[in-house]
């Protein structure tokens, strides 16, 4: 089994891997990036929700905790 193939043929192997792992990683890393930033536009507005309602409400010691 002498199968060797001629050195242009490897290096154009290795630019395709190359390229092709590229825009796999660069397709992950923008769905995650898409991922956060949804994340981060929804949980900001329900944070200042969360932190207005309790400063409204207040605490005025009459905590009727339900456990």
């Amino acid at each position: 089994m002498n199968n060797q193939r001629p050195m242009f043929i490897n290096i154009l192997l290795v630019v395709l891997l190359f390229l092709v792992v590229g825009s796999l990683f660069s397709a992950v890393v923008g769905i995650v990036g898409s991922l956060l930033w949804l994340a981060v536009k929804i949980l900001v507005p329900v944070a200042i929700i969360v932190w207005l309602v309790r400063t409204i409400s207040g605490n005025n010691g009459n905590c009727r905790r339900r456990y």
